[in-house]
């Protein structure tokens, strides 16, 4: 069923619109807002909580290499208006948000645990160049949540240098150039912060994601039965529990990272391979749409609600605690629902008419 604007994922318009990669979208915006949401209150306990946000940027990876190889088809494809579309997609709510909080820094300083002002980190954060944050100790921009972003403008620039190339060329050069990324900084562990940025093993989860775009594109990737259907779900459990069981003392670990890329990936695959028989969830699908209004303005309502709520009962009753944290999900939910309706649909029906 289509709606009165043209159906997309992740900004590319799309002329069949798979309901479940929607629906991924949704669960990979909730667990970055339940993740912070269980942080706030409670800082000390950083790996399982931090962890069900990793699992949300990495399984929004795998969707955004689906989406980019199923949606360019198994030809060539124009690369500027891929880009024109990505840019207009991505660029104004993120700058949007990257203002606000360099404003809100600027004039409330007491705000904000892990951001300042600074007029440099703004430029490079607006231009989508990774830095060395000082004050979250971390390559992130001046809005921290910007750090996903970075890469996903570099994967959509890499994507779009390989238009000349079929489908299948398009996959293969992506995987060789992120493997050789991530091996090289492996080895030489480049301290420059640019280099270290995209030699990270993150970029991977691209990868994984446009195989299984490509397999879509082939026709290979529907129907699938519960001889296969099956064996991949226990193989997706596996990788959940290897993710969040393993603890070296640090949330981002490269084998963790392996076993939630394992679950992201069999997620995708098992949600497209069933798209005709699962059944329509609008409530979900319209969370799907709005997931990008939900990412980027949840920290804000994770800091209003539930910073308010636990100025009021504390953080000595665990009851009360739970219901902060619950009141902060729904707060981020709502909030990035009212976002997508009324200002980045509008702005994105307005900056996608013809010239």
């Amino acid at each position: 069923m289509e709606s009165s604007d043209p159906p997309t994922v992740h900004g590319i318009v799309v002329t069949t619109r798979l309901h479940t990669i929607q629906y991924l979208r949704a669960i990979a915006a909730v667990l970055v807002l339940v993740s912070h949401a269980l942080l706030y209150p409670m800082v000390e306990q950083t790996l399982a909580y931090g962890r069900i946000g990793w699992l949300g940027v990495i399984l929004f990876f795998v969707v955004s290499g689906f989406i980019m190889v199923a949606v360019t088809g198994a030809g060539r494809f124009d690369p500027l208006g891929f880009l024109r579309r990505r840019v207009i997609r991505v660029v104004p709510l993120y700058w949007a948000f990257t203002l606000l909080a360099a404003l809100l820094a600027l004039i409330l300083p007491g705000l904000f645990k892990t951001t300042i002002f600074d007029g440099m980190q703004l430029l490079l954060s607006m231009a989508f160049i990774p830095f060395y944050n000082p004050a979250s100790h971390g390559l992130h921009p001046l809005y921290k949540l910007g750090w996903t972003l970075n890469y996903e403008m570099f994967f959509y620039l890499c994507f779009a240098l390989l238009a000349p190339l079929a489908a299948r060329g398009r996959v293969v050069v992506l995987t060789l150039a992120y493997l050789a990324l991530a091996v090289s900084g492996t080895l030489l562990h480049p301290q420059t912060p640019i280099a270290a940025f995209y030699t990270s093993y993150m970029p991977l989860a691209f990868v994984a994601g446009a195989w299984l775009g490509l397999a879509h594109v082939e026709g290979r990737l529907g129907g699938i039965g519960r001889r296969i259907a099956v064996p991949l779900a226990l193989v997706g459990l596996a990788g959940a529990i290897e993710g969040f069981a393993l603890d070296r003392g640090a949330v981002e670990d490269g084998t963790a990272f392996l076993g939630l890329l394992t679950c992201s990936t069999a997620a995708v695959a098992l949600a497209v391979g069933f798209e005709p028989k699962l059944p329509r969830l609008v409530m979900l699908e319209r969370l799907g749409d709005a997931s990008y209004s939900v990412y980027l303005a949840h920290i804000f309502a994770v800091a209003g609600f539930a910073g308010v709520a636990l100025r009021f009962v504390g953080q000595e009753d665990g009851l009360a605690v739970s219901g902060a944290i619950a009141v902060a999900v729904i707060g981020g939910i709502a909030l990035g629902l009212m976002l997508y309706e009324t200002v980045e649909k509008p702005m994105m029906r307005r900056l996608r008419r013809p010239i």
